[in-house]
């Protein structure tokens, strides 16, 4: 089957192995499908006056770009109609796997045989952790659900609608210290963390958007200077949720892009959580508006700060 993700983003100008990432591929119950690289890459991107510039494949998407790009990523719309739909029950387990090496570049064993069962690693070694494909910047991952307005096919969807978040991964203490913050993400060892959440047993039939992005927030300053912006790596996968369940995703949710603007919530840090190992934010909130577990929506609240003794 060809894979099902119709969207990405991330950065660089290396040969091989870019500054930045993209999600290109999608497990099921444990089983991974083939990475998909349906994005146009270079592709102008009209931002605003002071940043508008040609982004590659693994460019990031700034929340000022074009709504599609950071809907699902740069173009990636373009080709949503020559991607094949993902079916998946609800209640499976997805898992979502990253590479920083440009598509030209990829090779067979950067996709199987990966440690850990992972869907993706790097046994050449060309990042300090080989074999293990690590994230290139710091920040919570988040997954939303997009369902398809009646009348229109997944393939025509542009993601306008609202997104319900059903997963966050967010960050933890280091050691039991309460001034230093990491994401289970991008952690500092080398070792990425997975990202893996399961579809809500009560969503109801139907198609989706899937979309998943880290959030790498910048720094709060008094001015901003062109590139200086909250990167988004946003993937959309185009689904076919079979459920006993009828109807539609609980509300509120939120809308794309205009809930992930530059100074929305959890979309701009203090230096610690900028540079993902320091002290994090006092009443700090994960982006992406609330959380949908199948029976309830709620905020996913921050770790509460160790008390050394």
């Amino acid at each position: 089957m060809r894979p099902a993700l119709c969207g990405i983003a991330a950065v660089a100008i290396l040969p091989a192995v870019q500054c930045h990432f993209t999600f290109v591929r999608v497990a099921v119950n444990g089983e991974w499908h083939e990475p998909g690289h349906n994005k146009t890459s270079p592709f102008v991107e009209p931002a605003t006056a002071d940043e508008g510039w040609i982004g590659s494949y693994h460019s990031p998407t700034f929340p000022q770009h074009l709504p599609d790009s950071v809907r699902c990523g740069r173009d990636s719309f373009a080709h949503a109609a020559d991607t094949d739909v993902l079916t998946v029950k609800a209640g499976d387990t997805l898992e979502l796997a990253h590479t920083r090496v440009e598509p030209n570049n990829w090779k067979e064993n950067q996709w199987y045989n990966c440690p850990d069962g992972r869907g993706s690693c790097d046994p050449d070694g060309t990042q300090y952790a080989s074999p293990y494909m690590e994230f290139a910047h710091p920040g919570p991952v988040v997954a939303h659900l997009s369902q398809v307005p009646d009348g229109l096919d997944v393939h025509e969807y542009d993601g306008s609608g609202e997104w319900v978040k059903i997963y966050t991964l967010g960050y933890e203490f280091h050691n039991n210290d309460p001034t230093r913050m990491v994401f289970k993400a991008h952690n500092w060892t080398g070792i990425p963390g997975r990202i893996i959440f399961d579809i809500p047993s009560q969503t109801p039939s139907g198609e989706y958007l899937l979309r998943v992005d880290l959030i790498w927030a910048y720094y709060k300053v008094d001015y901003q200077v062109p590139g200086g912006y909250t990167q988004l790596y946003p993937s959309c996968v185009q689904l076919k949720v079979e459920s006993a369940v009828e109807g539609s995703l609980p509300t509120p949710g939120i809308k794309i892009p205009e809930d992930l603007c530059q100074t929305c919530t959890g979309m701009q840090t203090g230096g610690g959580m900028y540079s993902g190992q320091g002290a994090p934010d006092e009443n700090y909130t994960y982006p992406g508006g609330l959380q949908w577990d199948g029976e309830k929506m709620f905020e996913v609240k921050p770790p509460i700060p160790p008390i050394q003794s």
